[in-house]
């Protein structure tokens, strides 16, 4: 059986491949002549593609084991209800009480759950016993909030930052720009392709870290990406 990554790469390759002919069919609308593919852009885009691929595979990975699980619907269910009281009744208590429910180090402490005396507890009987200070006392679990907010964090900043360097990097060295060339065209291209990345990421995101398993999402970004895939294409000048 094929391992995840292998998929990956084979659902991802057919979804870049179909981007790029789709932004050829695009940029070549207004043609009289009939429509010619360019094969070797189509051949770069998909090389740029397979070469990103096992990248955010293994990217998503690591931020998973990072910040496992997802948001429980409790969870969802006191953000929303949170978020549906007026501001008039949302006082500065009550904010700080919903801001700690989310990222509970954040608390003060006397906001602290009562968990912490337990453990507290626990690491004095520990000590006690010649063990020394534990290093195994159990933690305070972060919630599936939690991981689902620093994981969409991430997906768009560092994430952002590296996929579009990355972007201009290679497949203009593909086109063989030389090396000085290609760092201007970052330069150069990085705003508008980060804007442009930032008015749909955010949905893309919020779906990736609350439903679709981890070794999936690099496909489902790739799914959801094939008008993403079509504006870099017509970007590359294919």
């Amino acid at each position: 059986m094929p391992s995840a990554l292998t998929v990956t790469f084979v659902q991802s390759t057919v979804l870049n491949a179909i981007s790029n002919i789709l932004a050829q069919l695009i940029d070549q609308r207004n043609n009289t002549t009939p429509f010619t593919l360019n094969a070797l852009a189509l051949l770069q885009f998909i090389t740029y593609g397979f070469l990103i691929v096992p990248i955010n595979f293994y990217w998503q990975r690591a931020l998973e084991a990072r910040y496992p699980g997802f948001p429980s619907r409790a969870e969802i269910s006191t953000l929303f209800s949170s978020r549906s009281c007026s501001l008039r009744a949302l006082t500065l208590s009550s904010l700080r009480a919903f801001l700690s429910s989310l990222w509970p180090w954040s608390a003060t402490e006397d906001q602290l759950p009562h968990h912490r005396d337990k453990e507290q507890e626990k690491m004095a009987e520990v000590q006690a016993q010649g063990q020394g200070p534990s290093r195994w006392a159990p933690r305070a679990r972060k919630s599936g909030l939690h991981a689902f907010v620093m994981k969409f964090l991430f997906d768009q900043t560092v994430a952002g930052i590296v996929n579009i360097v990355l972007f201009v990097v290679l497949i203009n060295l593909l086109k063989g720009e030389a090396v000085k060339r290609v760092w201007e065209l970052v330069l150069e291209v990085f705003r508008p392709i980060m804007i442009a990345r930032l008015k749909y990421r955010p949905i893309v995101s919020t779906l990736m870290y609350t439903v679709i398993p981890v070794d999936r999402r690099v496909v489902f970004g790739s799914a959801c990406g094939v008008i993403w895939g079509i504006y870099l294409s017509l970007y590359a000048v294919v």
